[in-house]
């Protein structure tokens, strides 16, 4: 058998976490992909998996050939790129939004990036559930969440700031808050995504509010306060358009909270990959341009 190919089926297996779930993403079936492990177990003389019927566990040895088997691929993508450099880069990116604050401004530069590559697709899958993140079905995933996976390389990507907002006809009806406290006169859009208790931080105080609209999605909240119900604790990037239309307007700019990372985390296997990048590095220095890049 090619070992390369049976080492990339190795990885892939442990990555994915079964034989079953392995083969599917490598579109081959489970029993070739069983036994190229075999053969690579008889021909390296080591035991590489403890198999039971719920999962697979890595023996030590196990271990340690996927160390080094990540690190091969590391270096012969290196050696790829050496024939590639002038090649336009091509292929399909798998990207998952847990941010729904980010969600409009990063499809915003994906399809930038796409144009600037046209033959890169990109595939975005939009959830809720961070435990998804676990699964790694994706190239790259933008999460609040600081993942601790010995699969995932996660890094500080975003660095984002609340502040408050209305539309100028919600505040000729009730008015201007003076102050944070203030809060407590007004409706406010309460997003139930973070679980944060109907609490919103400031960088010198924490306020409970209260809202009759509530939704763990940011697009829905932003709608909702355009159409003056209510007032709306959000990132400027993700408003910026409607400001700058005059339909929404900032209160008390003074007051925001204090910086909140978001994350960008990927399998340690796509660590070299040159499209996932290309992609970061675009989304980075956009995000700079923005402001909101956590350096």
């Amino acid at each position: 058998m090619n070992l390369l190919s049976c080492l990339k089926s190795f990885i892939t297996t442990v990555d994915c976490g079964s034989f079953a779930a392995g083969a599917r993403k490598l579109y081959i079936s489970p029993s070739k992909i069983s036994k190229q492990i075999t053969w690579l177990e008889e021909d390296l003389k080591v035991k590489l998996f403890i198999r039971s019927t719920t999962r697979l566990t890595l023996t030590e040895q196990g271990q340690l050939l996927y160390q080094k088997t990540i690190r091969l691929f590391d270096k012969l993508q290196e050696i790829k790129s050496i024939s590639q450099h002038n090649i336009e880069p091509k292929g399909t990116i798998q990207v998952y939004f847990t941010v729904t604050p980010l969600i409009p401004y990063l499809t915003h530069l994906s399809i930038q990036f796409m144009k600037k590559y046209p033959q890169i697709n990109i595939n975005i899958v939009v959830g809720s559930e961070s435990i998804e993140i676990y699964n790694y079905q994706f190239d790259i995933a933008f999460s609040f969440e600081n993942v601790k996976h010995p699969k995932l390389t996660n890094k500080g990507f975003f660095s984002i700031q609340r502040q408050l907002f209305a539309s100028p006809a919600y505040l000729k009806q009730h008015g201007h808050p003076q102050n944070t406290n203030d809060l407590s006169k007004h409706n406010c859009l309460i997003n139930t995504l973070y679980g944060l208790n109907n609490n919103w931080l400031f960088n010198k105080t924490v306020v409970k509010v209260e809202g009759n609209f509530l939704s763990n999605n940011a697009t829905v909240l932003k709608q909702a306060a355009i159409d003056s119900l209510g007032i709306i604790w959000a990132p400027l990037f993700s408003v910026q358009q409607e400001v700058s239309q005059g339909k929404l307007v900032p209160i008390l700019p003074e007051s925001i909270s204090p910086p909140i990372m978001i994350y960008a985390i990927y399998p340690s296997a796509m660590l070299n990959n040159k499209n996932i990048n290309l992609l970061l590095t675009y989304y980075y220095e956009q995000a700079l341009k923005d402001g909101i890049a956590f350096s």
